[in-house]
């Protein structure tokens, strides 16, 4: 039975509009209950209406992209999940504009297509460049940040269009201000350089070979668990000979020690004994604190 409150109306080309739909379908790890609304918006105006619509509601919600970096609660999410899929690129000569729903890997490809470098290095990153701007996303010793000159959102708190600057997006590692949940992002224009085709796309290749060896692409995960501080944490998890160690569904992965895997049906209750545990021995083995880079979704 559909809530009392319609949202039929939003659904066109636009906006899709689902109620409890299963939201391990909406995540790399492919763990999660369900939402009790769910939108996939195909355009920047319909994600900020959806948006307002669930403020004036005074419904929870939250706007995802790839899912790439969460992990669903088993029992779902009391409310609106919204799902980018705003979708655009513009070039201006060294630039690129593009909006928040955009995929990291058509961005890329596009990119290319234009003989312009800067981004190759996060190749194969399943991500909109809306959420690699919200986790300054990085990779092979690079960080997204370095190529960002202004980014366009809303400011949620009265729903009023800004521009903030680089500075003023507070990028540091895996984080940004937008990671607060008080803006919407928009658009991004992001500074690049020139350089030959071929020479990009071979980075792009070797990048990609690079991440497919020694992560384990092929399963079910949520990227790196851990933040890299000072020391690396899947060097210490490894010293700890917890590869392979599993709760239920969810394990240590064999290939990379700072991914957990989905490899049998995980609930996100196993995930997180998991994750403790793990915190647990490396606290009591080297007196050292690890802190999630994924992000859990109540």
């Amino acid at each position: 039975m559909k809530n009392l409150l319609n949202f039929d109306i939003l659904n066109f080309k636009d906006c899709e509009v689902f109620y409890h739909a299963d939201l391990k379908n909406f995540s790399t790890f492919h763990i999660g209950g369900k939402a009790k609304y769910l939108f996939i918006v195909n355009s920047l105006d319909h994600l900020v209406l959806v948006c307002y619509i669930c403020k004036v509601h005074n419904i929870k919600y939250k706007v995802i992209g790839y899912g790439s970096n969460l992990l669903f609660n088993d029992n779902g999410y009391n409310g609106a999940i919204i799902v980018n899929r705003a979708s655009k690129i513009l070039i201006r000569k060294n630039s690129a504009y593009v909006n928040s729903g955009t995929s990291l890997g058509g961005l890329i490809n596009t990119l290319i297509s234009h003989s312009l470098s800067g981004l190759e290095n996060l190749s194969s990153i399943p991500s909109t460049i809306g959420g690699a701007i919200t986790n300054n996303t990085g990779a092979f010793g690079r960080e997204i940040k370095d190529l960002v000159e202004y980014v366009d959102c809303i400011r949620l708190s009265d729903f009023k269009k800004i521009r903030l600057s680089n500075t003023q997006c507070k990028f540091a590692y895996r984080n940004s201000i937008f990671k607060s949940g008080k803006y919407l992002i928009l658009r991004v224009k992001l500074n690049l350089f020139k350089r030959e085709k071929t020479e990009i796309l071979a980075d792009a290749r070797d990048f990609t070979l690079k991440k497919f060896s020694s992560q384990p692409t092929n399963e079910y995960s949520a990227g790196s668990v851990f933040k890299r501080t000072l020391y690396s944490p899947a060097r210490l998890i490894d010293e700890l000979g917890l590869k392979g160690k599993a709760i239920g569904g969810a394990m240590v992965s064999n290939k990379h020690a700072g991914f957990i895997v989905n490899f049998n049906n995980a609930r996100a209750s196993e995930v997180k004994k998991l994750i403790h545990l793990i915190k647990r021995e490396v606290k009591s083995k080297y007196n050292l604190l690890l802190f999630e880079e994924i992000e859990f979704v109540d």
